[in-house]
């Protein structure tokens, strides 16, 4: 599992701190350029992160924290994750954008419903509400919606990739064997990205 989360105040601190304390990888998509950390007291947790994930932006040096990088940052998160968890959101907020952002890129979207009259229990309420995310009450739920409970034994995993040639002919094996041989070409802009493992 990676962590990815913009370095804000909340959440997104509490998420790559805890990446970190539990040895996940953790990605932090900055609003600005590599030349500073904003807000400045995560910049420990920053540092941190450059040996177990790292830092992300499409800006360049030099540029400021400004209020309209912080959606172009999301749009970031949303699509380099498999899943987006809004954990609390009032009525408006960034991760109600990352939430609807990930729904246009098709990406799974949970949330965590809190009590209705909590000012930051409202945005995660709708979510679920207009079923634009799936109801949270645990890790647990997120783990089986994501289909990462696979059962292994204690020394051995399971291959959960399935097998492409289960039973080649002779001239299907010299085909394979040759197309291994062949150069590989990869589109660098393609607008897709794997899970990091």
């Amino acid at each position: 599992m990676l962590v990815v989360s913009g370095l804000a105040y909340g959440i997104d601190i509490h998420a790559h701190r805890e990446a970190l304390v539990n040895d996940l990888p953790t990605v932090g998509v900055l609003a600005h350029g590599l030349d500073r950390i904003y807000p400045y007291v995560h910049r420990k947790t920053a540092i941190d992160m450059l040996e177990k994930g790292g830092l992300l932006t499409e800006f360049l040096s030099g540029t400021n924290p400004d209020k309209h990088n912080f959606v172009s940052r999301n749009r970031i998160v949303a699509g380099m994750c498999d899943a987006t968890v809004v954990i609390e959101s009032a009525e408006k907020g960034g991760s109600l954008i990352t939430a609807e952002l990930a729904e246009g890129y098709h990406r799974d979207c949970f949330a965590f419903p809190g009590r209705i009259n909590d000012e930051y229990s409202k945005g995660c309420n709708r979510l679920i509400r207009d079923n634009k995310a799936s109801l949270l009450l645990s890790a647990e739920d997120l783990v089986q919606a994501m289909g990462w409970n696979i059962p292994t034994t204690s020394s051995e995993k399971v291959n959960v990739q399935r097998s492409l040639f289960l039973d080649l002919s002779e001239e299907e094996q010299k085909i394979k064997k040759e197309q291994r041989l062949a150069p590989t070409f990869v589109n660098l802009k393609s607008n897709t990205m794997k899970k990091i493992t």
